[in-house]
């Protein structure tokens, strides 16, 4: 029995039972999906509301298998660093995002994160309904996932993800003040400086 599920082999062993369990169910092949995505830009304190964790993730590894008729990626995280809710620093969680390749069919859908193997990301997330513990998905699609940048002429720090897909501002009844934008207040800044104003904001939106 595992004190706590998401760190160890007890953790992933049981997450890779489901996914071995979940494949065998679906044998139905379709054609590939691909279709454009246009959504309404998430704002800073919508994502922080609707995440259950914010962590700094690095990814592993991760394996598809069929849901009803979608493909779903299901992909195997390191977190270096959590920032805020229930993932902590050296924890392990499993990220699902639509789209993926299952034998020969393969389905890609815009808007969704892009976790690629070894690829750290800042990711805002929420838990995925009836599955195992620590199984999540990424709060507003590609928009809760933020890639590290480095190079040597500047500090590690977050970017937009180029897989958010099209967006459009949301609307504002009357004269109210237009609501910060996640993408605005992460995009360009230093990882530090971004987790001090998550863990800041965190309390106020996640009020019990």
């Amino acid at each position: 029995m595992c004190a706590r599920p998401l760190v160890g082999a007890c953790y992933v062993s049981s997450m890779i039972r489901w996914l071995a369990a979940a494949g065998a169910l679906c044998v139905t092949l379709l054609v590939a999906d691909a279709r454009a995505s246009v959504s309404i830009a998430v704002t800073w304190d919508g994502l922080l509301r609707e995440s259950t964790a914010a962590a700094l993730v690095t990814a592993l590894d991760g394996r598809a298998i069929w849901e009803g008729d979608r493909i779903y990626t299901y992909t195997h995280v390191r977190v270096d660093r959590g920032v805020a809710g229930e993932l902590a620093t050296g924890d392990e969680a499993w990220v699902r995002t639509m789209g993926g390749v299952v034998g020969k069919v393969g389905q890609v859908v815009d808007g969704e994160p892009v976790l690629t193997r070894g690829q750290t990301s800042l990711l805002f997330l929420h838990p995925i309904p009836a599955r195992p513990a620590g199984a999540f998905d990424v709060t507003a699609r590609g928009q809760g996932q933020f890639p590290v940048v480095a190079d040597e002429k500047t500090l590690p720090h977050l970017v937009r993800s180029t897989s958010a897909g099209a967006l459009v501002a949301p609307r504002t009844p009357g004269p109210v003040a237009t609501p910060r934008l996640a993408a605005d207040v992460v995009h360009g800044r230093v990882i530090d400086d971004v987790a001090r104003d998550v863990t800041a904001a965190w309390s106020g939106t996640h009020v019990r």
